[in-house]
C-alpha cells in the first residue's frame, strides 16, 4: 500500500476591483462637449446619451441604450484610488481599399453620483498603398450623472 502526503493550498477566486471600480456600475445619462479640435467640421460639438455600465474582471461593458451600441473594452490600467477608470481602444475600418483607424482615449473620475473627465479622439486616414494621409483629432470634456445603481 502506498500513502501519498501532499500540501495544498486552497485556491480563491472572484472578481477584482481593481480594474474597474464598482462604483461606476449603473446608469448613467451623460454630457459630452467638444473642447478642441483640428476639423471640427467631422466631430459633433455635444451629444447627450444614456449609457450603463457593467463589467467582469478587467472587462467593462459599456451600453448606450438610446442607439443600442456596446462595446467591451479591456482595461490595461488597474484603478489605483478606487475611483478613476481610464482605457484605450482602437478600430480599423476598410473602406474602399482604403484604411481608417478610429483611436480613443479616456479618462473618468468618480465623484460620488457623478463622473467627469475627458474623451481624446483621433482618425487616421491611410490610402489604398497604406500611406498615411490625414490625421484628425478632437478633445472632448465628458461629465456624468447617475440615473440608477449604488454608490458603495
Amino acid at each position: 500500500m502506498l500513502f501519498f502526503v501532499v500540501n495544498a493550498q486552497v485556491l480563491k477566486g472572484g472578481v477584482s476591483e481593481d480594474y474597474i471600480p464598482k462604483g461606476f456600475f449603473g446608469s448613467w445619462g451623460v454630457i459630452s462637449k467638444l473642447n478642441n479640435s483640428n476639423n471640427p467640421v467631422i466631430f459633433n460639438y455635444e451629444s447627450r446619451d444614456i449609457w450603463t455600465l457593467s463589467g467582469y474582471g478587467n472587462v467593462l461593458v459599456l451600453e448606450n441604450l438610446e442607439s443600442g451600441a456596446r462595446s467591451e473594452i479591456t482595461i490595461k490600467d488597474k484603478s489605483t484610488d478606487g475611483k478613476t477608470l481610464k482605457f484605450e481602444r482602437q478600430k480599423v475600418v476598410q473602406e474602399g481599399g482604403k484604411k481608417v483607424i478610429y483611436k480613443e482615449t479616456v479618462s473618468f473620475v468618480l465623484l460620488g453620483n457623478n463622473f467627469s473627465g475627458t474623451d481624446d479622439f483621433v482618425v487616421e486616414r491611410y490610402n489604398e498603398q497604406n500611406q498615411f494621409v490625414k490625421k484628425d483629432c478632437a478633445k472632448y470634456s465628458i461629465s456624468g450623472v447617475r440615473i440608477s445603481g449604488t454608490n458603495p
